[in-house]
Parts: structure tokens; sequence; C-alpha cells
């Protein structure tokens, strides 16, 4: 049990920041739409998940709408 509460954590944890994603696969959301369905993520971002985090945690919000922010500069 203890390391599928490990891998909830994780999957809980934005990899750019370390702070909640607010993911809806996440033990503590009741939703069944998660906020990123409705958001578009430039491909560049991916490439500042380090590659042992890509596919299996998600970017928060703050840190897309900050990604965003700063590329249109």
């Amino acid at each position: 049990m203890h390391k599928v509460n490990n891998i909830l954590e994780e999957i809980e944890i934005c990899p750019l920041c370390g702070n909640s994603n607010q993911c809806c696969n996440s033990k503590n959301s009741s939703s069944k739409k998660c906020w990123c369905t409705e958001e578009t993520f430039p491909n560049a971002i991916f490439d500042l998940v380090p590659p042992e985090q890509r596919r299996k945690t998600c970017i928060c919000k703050s840190c897309l709408e900050k990604y965003k922010l700063e590329g249109a500069r």
C-alpha cells in the first residue's frame, strides 16, 4: 500500500514547480474532467519535464500560464 500512496502523491505534483497540479486523476479530486482538457500545451513545454517524469504526471496550470507568458516575449 505504501508504494501505491507514493505513486498517487507523485502524480499530484507538477514536475516543473513541485506544487499540486490539480490533476483530475488525483486522489483528492472529485471532478470527472481535468482543467487541462480545455488548455493548449505548447510542445516545447514538455522538454522542460525531466525524462523520468514524462507521461507520468501533469504540468500545473500555473506553470503552463507562466510558460505561455514568457514564451510570448
